[in-house]
């Protein structure tokens, strides 16, 4: 679980808030070096509309320069009693606005935000009727703000920035209006919205620019930041560059680099280079020491230490957590839960539990104080986890309960998945194996569940990328395509004030009709050309095609005669052996040659040169089984054989099996030249294919083991039925019945 450093709701306001509201006085803009100026000025001036804006000026400024400071803030208050107090006398409803508009400002600042809230209506029903469209753009702020302090939902303060950025739009005011997108972007973001977040962001950048404003560090961050939810993280990498370029080059707000840093550290751990990602969160860390602010401290070690654990230095991790929590009291008295967590994780992979224990009793204790359901997750799988390795199950059991609890409440996959995952790890280690089962199957269905949402989050990620990149092509290209018909319609507008236009009208239309029919022209030779080209190469390829065939032919019909030489070959060596078993050996040998050689045969002899059909392979093998024992009147054959056909991966495997099968068939099972059927089955069951050999004679001996067997026919069924991948049975059935289930 990774630690972000987010700004508050509060201070999101603040950055916003700059309030650049123009309350225009005669003289220039006031700063720490006219303001004295300023105020001898407003002694002098007569109670008129001159001396409100002076007031609203001045109250302005002292609001801006601190916030924090009690006397100028005091001030501002004053001057905007007073100038409200005057616009009413003079019935300047500018003045009025405007002053309400100061006060929304400065309740705000104390924390009243209701009383911001009326402030803010009211100056909006004052500055509405006289158009002055800055001012109410500033009051939808205001108002927007204020609700935002007041918890409103996320989906709901956006219609408050939309009525702000309608009224910037008419002023024209480009600095606002790329505050209130990237604030829209914000919220975007914060809701999950990638492709609209991206969008406001973008735009945002687009008016800020435009607008020539430089302090782009907070865009150029938020857009890093969406960059890397949405998975790209070498874009989110380099806005977030970008961003930290920007505080060095405007020199504004470098305290705001420990967020970026820690950003670009948290980009780096989920790319896995986690060497860039401790560097990038070490630099973090040390920024936000200077400020001495525990909370983003506590939130940057535990990014550290949880890198450290996964890259395996548990010394240095646990180290680190050590001296932090010494350093600071406020994270060594308070509650650390997530470092507590990690490091109890450390020693549970240093294997030394005891050291862990006192952890888990600080957990134990502090756990009521937790409302975060993601942190309290982490916790109790910490402690599932530490007692299992104490092989405490009831304490594992209780905890993962606990767990599964929150898993209701919060309704994730991934911690669904993670529950059963421990009830699984606490039943398998106390020997209940149904129940372990059972959650197992839980465990990989919630994960796979998790997984296909995750897949699916991703490409629809992608598709907010892609969506976004096409959308910003197409506005560029509109936008040049604008550009190139304006050139064009002013072209010619002069042309047609100073030319004849409907003589260049007509030689134009001329011209176009004769460039069309000579494009034409060209464009049917091309197509002749063409036409031609492709015919030559169809005549190519079928020529090439014709070739192939015979020589493939050519290739079956050569290596059936080679066969056929071998099975002379080993006829002829029949007459210098000496010895049955040695001559059996042979004859069996010039079987098997001769059942793969009939299979080329067949290929030779048939228009498809890559498919054996079985019916006929079938019948002519068994027909030379039959002829070469000399059976014929002993033995009879049934054969039931499906129409296929095989190509030759698997034509030559079961020609060979089937010749094994049937030979043994003939010479075992019929002794003493009894009668017999031996039966051959070969059909289509669904996806797969069944092979049976069966005879109706005396059967294999029992036990029947192809392992250990010293016959070679068997264990060379075996072997073949294995190159195809088939099951291969044999069994005592009435006779010996041997059965292979295949799939091409």
């Amino acid at each position: 679980m990774k630690s972000y450093l987010r700004f508050t709701d509060f201070l999101v306001v603040l950055i916003l808030i700059f309030l650049p509201v123009c309350f225009e006085a005669k003289n220039n803009d006031i700063t720490k070096y006219n303001v004295e100026l300023a105020e001898r000025q407003l002694k002098s001036l007569d109670d008129d509309r001159e001396k409100v804006d002076m007031l609203l000026a001045l109250g302005n400024y002292y609001f801006e320069r601190d916030k924090y400071n009690l006397m100028p803030v005091t001030k501002a208050i004053n001057y905007s009693n007073k100038a409200f107090e005057l616009s009413k006398k003079l019935r300047y409803k500018k003045g009025i606005g405007a002053s309400y508009l100061l006060s929304s400002m400065l309740e705000q600042h104390d924390n009243h935000f209701v009383k911001s809230h009326s402030y803010a209506v009211a100056a909006i029903n004052n500055l509405r009727d006289i158009n002055e469209y800055d001012l109410i753009g500033e009051s939808w702020i205001m108002i927007w703000s204020s609700k935002t302090l007041m918890g409103l939902k996320y989906e709901d303060r956006i219609i408050y920035l939309d009525k702000a950025i309608g009224y910037f739009e008419r002023s024209g005011n480009k600095k606002r209006l790329g505050d209130c997108y990237r604030e829209k972007g914000d919220i975007y973001l914060l809701l999950g919205n990638g492709i609209e977040s991206l969008n406001c962001l973008k735009k945002s950048l687009s008016l800020y620019q435009k607008s020539n404003y430089k302090n782009l560090e907070n865009l150029y961050d938020l857009l890093g930041a969406i960059y890397i939810f949405l998975g790209d993280y070498k874009e989110g990498l380099k806005y977030c560059f970008l961003a930290l370029n920007t505080t060095e080059k405007v020199g504004n707000k470098k305290e705001f680099n420990y967020v970026i840093y820690n950003r670009i550290g948290m980009a780096y751990e989920e790319m896995t280079d986690y060497d860039n990602a401790l560097l990038y969160y070490q630099k973090s860390l040390q920024i936000s020491e200077k400020f001495k602010n525990t909370d983003d401290i506590k939130a940057i070690v535990g990014n550290i230490s949880h890198t450290m654990l996964k890259t395996g230095h548990y010394d240095d991790a646990l180290k680190l957590i050590t001296n932090i929590k010494k350093k600071y009291k406020a994270i060594g008295n308070g509650n650390s839960f997530k470092l507590d967590c990690i490091t109890i994780r450390i020693f549970l992979h240093k294997k030394q539990y005891d050291k862990a224990v006192p952890y888990q009793k600080k957990l134990v204790s502090n756990i009521d104080s937790v409302n975060d359901y993601d942190i309290l997750a982490l916790i109790y799988t910490t402690l599932v986890d530490l007692n299992l390795a104490l092989k405490n199950y009831e304490n594992a059991e209780f905890y993962n309960r606990l767990q599964y609890n929150i898993c209701k409440k919060i309704n994730k996959d991934s911690y669904f998945a993670d529950f059963n995952l421990w009830e699984y790890k606490i039943d398998s280690a106390r020997g209940d194996l149904k129940p372990a089962l059972e959650h197992y199957k839980e465990y990989v269905r919630f994960s796979k569940k998790y997984f296909d949402e995750k897949k699916s989050k991703e490409i629809s990620k992608l598709n907010v990328l892609y969506e976004t990149e096409k959308k910003d092509r197409y506005i560029s290209n509109l936008t040049n395509k604008t550009t190139l018909q304006n050139a064009s319609l002013e072209k010619a507008s002069l042309t047609r004030n100073i030319m004849l236009g409907g003589f260049i009208v007509l030689m134009f239309f001329v011209c176009f009709l004769y460039r069309a029919y000579r494009l034409k022209q060209k464009n049917n030779l091309i197509l002749s050309r063409q036409q031609d080209q492709i015919k030559q190469t169809n005549t190519s390829l079928n020529n090439a095609i014709t070739e192939k065939e015979w020589l493939l032919r050519e290739i079956h019909h050569r290596v059936k005669n080679n066969l056929h030489m071998v099975v002379g070959l080993l006829a002829s060596q029949n007459e210098y052996l000496e010895g049955r078993e040695a001559i059996e050996a042979n004859l069996e040998s010039q079987r098997r040659v001769e059942a793969m050689s009939m299979i080329h045969n067949k290929l030779y002899q048939s228009e498809n040169l890559s498919m054996i059909d079985m019916p006929s392979y079938i019948l002519d093998l068994t027909y030379y089984l039959s002829d070469s024992f000399d059976v014929r009147k002993q033995i009879r054959f049934s054969l039931n054989i499906d129409k296929v056909d095989f190509p030759l991966s698997h034509s030559v495997p079961i020609g060979l099996i089937l010749n094994e099968a049937v030979t043994n068939s003939i010479k075992y099972a019929f002794p003493n030249k009894e009668q017999g059927v031996i039966t051959i089955n070969l059909n289509k069951e669904n996806e797969k294919f069944r092979l049976t050999v069966c005879d109706d004679g005396i059967g294999i001996p029992e036990p029947i083991d192809i392992e250990n067997s010293k016959s070679l026919g068997l264990k060379l069924m075996k072997g073949l039925s294995e190159d195809i991948m088939a099951e291969f049975r044999i069994s005592n059935e009435a006779g010996t019945k041997i059965e292979l289930i295949f799939t091409i």
